[in-house]
This record gives C-alpha cells, sequence and structure tokens, in this order.
C-alpha cells in the first residue's frame, strides 16, 4: 500500500489501546471467507523525489536490509505490535499481512475491552469481523471494525518497516547532514516530508539516523503534524533477521518510559486459510 497514516507521538498510548476495534476470540465459528484480490497489471513502480546523495544512502540502508526486491516479494509478513509502558505490557495488536494476495488480518482490544479481529482486502476493504468470536452482523458495525483495523495495519506495519517505504510516490527524500554520537557513531542524517496529498498529515516531517558503518537505522526523530519542536526521537534495535529481510524489532521512546516491541514476527511463504476465515487461528497458522 502507498498510503500513510499519522504515527500519533504525542497520544501514542492512547491511540495504541483505542485506535483500533479489529481484533477475535477463541471461538473458531467461520464467516465468509475473505478471498484474494485480483492481481494487478504489473508495471514499473513510480517514485518520490530524492536528492543523488539521499537515494545513494537510501538504497544503502534498503541493501542492508535485505533489498528492496525482498521485501517488495515477500509473499507473507507475520507480526505483533506491542505497546510497553514501565515495563508493562499495556497493548498488543496481532498482525497476519498476506502480502501476495492484499489480505490482512488485524486483532486486538479496542477502547471498551472487547477482543476485535478484522479481516479484510486492503484494496476495497471488504470483510468480515468479529467481536469476543461472536461474527458481526450489522453492516455498519463491520465497516467500523475493517476501517479502524485498516488504519490499525497501516500505522503498525510503517513503524516497522518504514526504511522500504522512503523511495514511495510523493515522499521528498534529502540528505540533511553528518552526525557524530557519543560513542563514535557516524550518522548520515535523512529528512523525509511528503507532498500535500498524501497520507492525512503531510506535514509530518522524520529524520532517520542511518549508521555509516552498518548502513542501518539508529534512531530517527519525527515532528508531527500539530507539534511543536524539538522533535520526538525513538531507537531502532534489535535488528533480526526475519525471513530474507532484517528488521529492527524495538523502539525506545526516548525521555518517556515508553518502547515498541515487534514480537512473532515471521515471513512465511503462505498462511492457512484458516487466518483469513475464522475468528481464532488454528494453532501454527
Amino acid at each position: 500500500m502507498r498510503s500513510r497514516y499519522p504515527l500519533l507521538w504525542p497520544a501514542l498510548l492512547a491511540v495504541l489501546v483505542t485506535a483500533c476495534q479489529a481484533p477475535g476470540s477463541n471461538a473458531s465459528k467461520p464467516a465468509e471467507k475473505v478471498t484474494p484480490a485480483a492481481p494487478a497489471a504489473a508495471k514499473a513502480p513510480a517514485m518520490g523525489k530524492a536528492d543523488a546523495k539521499a537515494a545513494q544512502v537510501a538504497k544503502e540502508l534498503t541493501d542492508a536490509m535485505g533489498g528492496q526486491s525482498a521485501w517488495d516479494n515477500l509473499p507473507c509478513f507475520r507480526f505483533d505490535f506491542v505497546a510497553v509502558k514501565e515495563g508493562k505490557e499495556v497493548a498488543r495488536f496481532q498482525h497476519w499481512w498476506d502480502k501476495k494476495n492484499g489480505r490482512a488480518r488485524v486483532e486486538g482490544p479496542d477502547d471498551q475491552g472487547h477482543h476485535v479481529v478484522a479481516i479484510f482486502n486492503l484494496g476495497d476493504k471488504h470483510g468480515v469481523s468479529f467481536t469476543d468470536g461472536v461474527p458481526d452482523s450489522d453492516p455498519a458495525t463491520i465497516k467500523g471494525r475493517i476501517q479502524n483495523g485498516y488504519e490499525r495495519w497501516v500505522n503498525d506495519t510503517y513503524w516497522v518497516m518504514m526504511p522500504f517505504k522512503l523511495r514511495d510516490p510523493g515522499t521528498n527524500l534529502t540528505y540533511d547532514r553528518q552526525a557524530n554520537g557519543p560513542n563514535g557513531e557516524v550518522w548520515d542524517v535523512l529528512s523525509l516530508t511528503f507532498d500535500s496529498n498524501v497520507g492525512l498529515t503531510p506535514q509530518d516531517h522524520y529524520w532517520l539516523y542511518v549508521n555509516q558503518k552498518t548502513h542501518l537505522v539508529d534512531k530517527w526523530e519525527m515532528l508531527l503534524t500539530g507539534s511543536k519542536p524539538p522533535p520526538g526521537m525513538a531507537s531502532w534495535e534489535s535488528w533480526t533477521q526475519v525471513g530474507p529481510v532484517r528488521l529492527s524489532l524495538l523502539r525506545r521512546m526516548e525521555g518517556r518510559p515508553v518502547m515498541l516491541r515487534f514480537e512473532n514476527a515471521a515471513a512465511p511463504d503462505h498462511f492457512d486459510e484458516s487466518v483469513f476465515t475464522f475468528s481464532k487461528v488454528r494453532t501454527g497458522a
């Protein structure tokens, strides 16, 4: 997907708990299966704008992560988006993303403590939802669950795979400066902004600190729409091989007792169809 949603730093914990009303339970009652979307015709990918130095650093970054094509061709991606405050888990959203066929399953708590599952096609956002294991039947409820699940999917996947989206259409990538760290690190700092028609908050601004030795991101800064300087900062830690790509599976928020963990990350060749059919995923699916 080429859309982008805000990361909502100032109210991160509130958003993590309430922004997704798309999760399921222990029941396994089937609903209408969400079938794969029709494949789109192949064409050359469009790219955002970048100066020569920024483009070079971005390519070195994605190459160090396994390569842009490795991510683009990944058939499936699985992970949990886990929010931790003061050492305690406060929210967990589980994701099954069928990248090849454009389907997603998102599950987790809503703002009233119900466990919700949303299963949908990413193109038209048609699908089904469950609340506490029971299939939803009201069309407005299903639409709302799927919309919340979709926004949760966009937000959560962006946190974990953002470097692979640096050259998306509507992005503006520039080489900002070279910076030095307290332990001898040398960073190439990339500045990322967006065209005015991109996402809901095109005024968002990010700075990525790319380590010149490892070519991986060590941290990022973000100044989100409506926020005042200075920007917030989060580390990128626990770089881990996940299938053919390397991903950072931990973010620590500077000056806050908050961190995000990306758990159960995997890149399987396929998912069991129960993932896109039932309120409960079969063991091992």
